[in-house]
């Protein structure tokens, strides 16, 4: 089996903004427990975030928005032949140091987006009750690999020009492409022959 190894790095172009799902109920929720954390309150962003920017149906994500024709076969074979690692993939400055969230307050890297979320239903758009969102500001970096196993649908060229393209008409996280643009700071690439 012919393998692609993708190591990328994606810097920040706008502030991101998180709204992590716990659960259906209509609790607000602290915003703090909206971001994605782990040990020692290090800011990660789960690899099924960069799934949703690629394959995600609503919104939107690379494949629904670039590729009318087709897009059912780019579904399948993207979430068949495209592997995404580390699971959580930690978010880090531009001295490369881990983003740890410290709060909100005037000096943090985070604030508080309260804007209530407008949702459309048919023709009409439905005004949610505002909610507690936590943002991160820029400098913001992603490092992370995507393994490609050979197929004729996605190459590696593909996945680049939706991550270009896709960095600023897509974006990753809530209220996306106005929060979460980014930009492809790093992309190395290597084929592995079996």
């Amino acid at each position: 089996m012919d393998l692609f190894k993708v190591d990328i790095k994606l810097s920040g172009l706008s502030d991101i903004l998180f709204d992590r799902f716990i659960d259906h109920s209509k609790d607000i929720r602290p915003p703090e427990q909206k971001l994605y954390l782990t040990d020692g309150n290090k800011v990660v962003l789960p690899c099924t975030n960069i799934d949703s920017f690629l394959f995600g149906e609503k919104p939107p994500g690379c494949v629904k928005a670039f590729c009318s024709k087709g897009s059912k076969e780019f579904l399948r074979v993207g979430m068949s032949h495209l592997n995404i690692s580390p699971g959580l993939i930690h978010f880090f400055d531009d001295e490369e140091k881990d983003i740890v969230f410290d709060g909100f307050d005037e000096h943090s890297k985070f604030w508080i987006l309260n804007q209530p979320a407008n949702t459309q239903k048919g023709s009409s758009v439905i005004k949610q009750e505002a909610k507690p969102r936590p943002a991160m500001k820029l400098p913001w970096n992603l490092k992370f690999t995507i393994t490609i196993i050979k197929n004729n649908v996605i190459d590696t060229t593909k996945l680049y020009n939706w991550f270009v393209k896709g960095g600023m008409e897509i974006a990753l996280c809530n209220y996306r492409p106005r929060f979460g643009r980014f930009e492809v700071k790093e992309w190395d690439e290597k084929e592995i022959k079996s």
